[in-house]
């Protein structure tokens, strides 16, 4: 009787944890969360429109503003074939990995797709224990040490205990529904609503821009309260995101000429960079889509030269023809800054910004992609 006291706590832990571990409290999930947005992704996938899908988006929240789905998906339609958008904010390399290994498991008869990146993207392996929660709804045991790899296991970070418990990976959502039962109840309904289409094909439209507020630079974070309160209400933690990060801004190029040697952090992304993409066993090789980027980050954040190293990674690849690159990067950017019409953050392109890279980028997509997609296979 005296172990049981000490024993049953210690059970009840281990089956709460198991009911997380399993995916049961995923449809009570908050679909704000980043967990909830991957679940949405998952469920919206188990549609019986979607039992075969032949083309997929994979990326953050730039191509979810983006990329045209929906031209996408009618582009698709005319070959007789199904695409799907499962690009989820703040994607980076492992969830990436989880979801392409999630997809080759659940849809092995998808045929190839657009991966959308950033010039940021290449800059480190991880982006933040937050990413173990877009990986979580997708995981196998057995990827544990590969998501360790991105989000190291530290013990005075109960953030990163997500990468073994399922109960410390939703503890602050469990909280949330505790607290406000009702608030979670009504966003459920909400999104359980929609239509699997909705979740995968729909596009996501912004068309506010920075005009008003006359971003193109930097240094226009310091004087835009004077023209657009509003517009410099919602963008003041992005500036300071870029002036902080402005501050320990170094040189890459001495890298790239062979100046100095790779660090082991660089090397370590573009081993991992290059393998993962090596790694995706799909019929067409996938289309990497560079974003355009917002000039400010480019010209005054990220260390000088990141946009020649991102390049320099995927050179191989591209010369072995393991990917099609289509570099957008500076789409929007001249000698004078940003194209202020295109965005409406220092991250994401609005709806003008897009019509316009989508405009660039379709015909590529249409014989690269959905025509190789259609092509009949050779006997």
């Amino acid at each position: 009787m005296r172990y049981l006291k000490f024993l049953l706590p210690l059970l009840l832990v281990v089956c709460l944890d198991l009911v997380f571990q399993l995916g049961i409290y995923e449809p009570l999930a908050s679909p704000g969360s980043h967990a909830g947005m991957s679940i949405s992704v998952k469920s919206a996938l188990d549609a019986p429109a979607f039992a075969r899908v032949d083309l997929v988006t994979l990326g953050s929240s730039r191509p979810v503003y983006g990329i045209d789905h929906e031209a996408l998906t009618r582009a698709a339609a005319a070959h007789g074939l199904v695409y799907a958008n499962l690009s989820v904010p703040g994607m980076h390399w492992m969830s990436l990995r989880v979801i392409t290994d999630w997809l080759a498991r659940q849809h092995p008869e998808v045929q190839g797709g657009i991966i959308a990146l950033a010039v940021q993207d290449f800059l480190a392996p991880g982006n933040g224990s937050y990413e173990l929660g877009i990986a979580y709804p997708f995981r196998t045991f057995s990827e544990i040490p590969w998501m360790r790899e991105h989000v190291p296991f530290d013990w005075h970070d109960p953030a990163t205990y997500g990468l073994y418990s399922g109960l410390f990976e939703y503890h602050e959502d469990v909280q949330d529904i505790v607290a406000h039962p009702q608030h979670r109840r009504k966003l459920l309904r909400w999104f359980h609503a929609r239509a699997p289409q909705q979740v995968l094909q729909a596009n996501a439209n912004e068309t506010t821009g920075l005009c008003s507020a006359g971003i193109s630079k930097l240094s226009d974070c310091a004087t835009m309260a004077a023209r657009d309160p509003a517009v410099a209400a919602k963008l003041a933690p992005q500036c300071r995101e870029l002036e902080g990060a402005a501050k320990g801004r170094y040189d890459m190029r001495v890298y790239l000429d062979g100046r100095e040697p790779l660090t082991a952090r660089l090397a370590e992304v573009s081993d991992l960079v290059r393998a993962q993409l090596r790694g995706l066993h799909w019929k067409i090789p996938p289309v990497i889509v560079l974003m355009p980027m917002h000039d400010a980050w480019l010209r005054d954040a990220m260390p000088a030269g990141a946009h020649s190293w991102a390049l320099q990674v995927l050179a191989p690849l591209v010369a072995d023809g393991t990917i099609r690159l289509l570099d957008e990067t500076d789409l929007f950017n001249s000698d004078a800054g940003t194209d202020c019409s295109a965005f409406f953050d220092f991250y994401h392109n609005n709806v003008s910004g897009r019509e316009r890279l989508m405009q660039k980028i379709m015909p590529a997509l249409q014989s690269d992609l959905i025509g190789e997609a259609a092509a009949p296979v050779a006997k």
